[in-house]
């Protein structure tokens, strides 16, 4: 690999030139003199030494992400569609804007806190970081920081965040399988944190119910394990003779379609005798028979907004706004069927 020296020489410049060039310190560099340089350091491959670089600029280039999870048994996190999809928004996003990532997954407080004392970070993405462990982070750092789906407390107001509307998207499947003719319903949830996206999402579905004079209690609240046998478990009690539910309405697409398998699998058809509902319309809702009704969140779209959101912290932008709450939108499939309790109604009638 040919040396700053040789570069410089073949260029017609000083190497004090071809340094500036490579560690951004352009100002003093004429556009058609930084465009010839970057040419020659094109056309020769030279990879320059990351840490001199980020001795020479006093920054790393570098935009960490931290996943605050603990993947279901026998996974790893980038095996969930949501995950990987939100992760490759986020890395097209940080590389074409000339950075690169970090990533790290965990689900333990302490390592959390301790990494990003320790990282030599430009900017921090943490997602789904329960809202004490972002306070103490806020508290000892002063690297930008935006948060993804992390639900805070009214104190906590400051927070760059991009999160969703999961009050209207439990309001939407709900009012959807009510207009259904549903009653004997059942709210699967990915977790119980509070507060949390699917404590918001169930109580929508409350208000659902509650705006046309039916009760919608905590007993229709069942949090989904992360172990796949007693998720088995679980889906074996819901196919049980009696049917107790005619409607299922999960938190996420891939409960919601590992059910419907299971159920297939056992004698139990849906929609044909119980109706299965998912959220986030990701490809298990479409590769599924039947394809599920669901809500519709952009995750790409949320990946590429909190990106967009940190760069403007990370140049100090004043006009950042502090908080995106991205839309939902119910998509009907064929998951859903009529059901027993009465007489299905229009919504718009309400």
């Amino acid at each position: 690999m040919p040396t700053i020296k040789e570069i410089a020489l073949k260029a017609g410049v000083s190497p004090t030139t071809v340094s500036n060039v490579l560690h951004g310190r352009t100002a003093r560099v004429s556009p058609r003199t930084r465009e010839l340089v970057e040419a020659f350091l094109r056309d020769e491959g030279y990879a320059p030494n990351m840490g001199a670089m980020i001795l020479a600029r006093n920054n790393s280039r570098i935009i960490g992400v931290i996943l605050f999870m603990e993947p279901r048994r026998d996974e790893t996190v980038l095996e969930d569609p949501f995950s990987s999809t939100i992760l490759g928004a986020m890395e097209k996003e940080i590389r074409e804007s000339g950075y690169f990532l970090m990533l790290h997954a965990t689900s333990d407080e302490d390592e959390v806190i301790r990494l990003v004392r320790t990282w030599k970070l430009d900017g921090l993405v943490l997602l789904w970081v329960p809202a004490s462990i972002c306070r103490a982070i806020r508290g000892s750092i002063e690297t930008p920081v935006v948060f993804v789906d992390t639900y805070f407390e009214e104190r906590d107001r400051g927070f760059h965040r991009i999160g969703l509307d999961d009050f209207q998207g439990g309001y939407r499947i709900a009012e959807y399988v009510l207009s259904r003719g549903h009653r004997r319903v059942l709210f699967l949830a990915n977790d119980d944190v509070h507060p949390g996206g699917d404590r918001f999402r169930f109580e929508g579905c409350c208000r659902a119910f509650a705006d046309r004079g039916l009760e919608f209690g905590e007993d229709r609240f069942v949090v989904v394990s992360k172990d796949p046998g007693e998720r088995r478990e679980l889906y074996g009690r819901l196919s049980g003779r009696p049917l107790e539910y005619t409607a299922l309405l999960f938190s996420s697409d891939y409960y919601a379609a590992e059910a419907v398998s299971f159920l297939g699998d056992h004698g139990t058809r849906v929609p044909r005798d119980v109706s299965v509902t998912g959220f986030d319309d990701n490809i298990f809702a479409r590769l599924i028979r039947p394809r599920l009704t669901t809500i519709h969140q952009d995750v790409y779209g949320k990946g590429r907004t909190a990106i967009a959101m940190l760069l403007d912290l990370i140049r100090g932008r004043p006009s950042v706004r502090s908080e995106v709450r991205l839309p939902v939108r119910l998509v009907e499939r064929e998951s859903v069927a009529p059901g027993p309790d009465g007489e299905a109604f229009d919504p718009s009638n309400v």
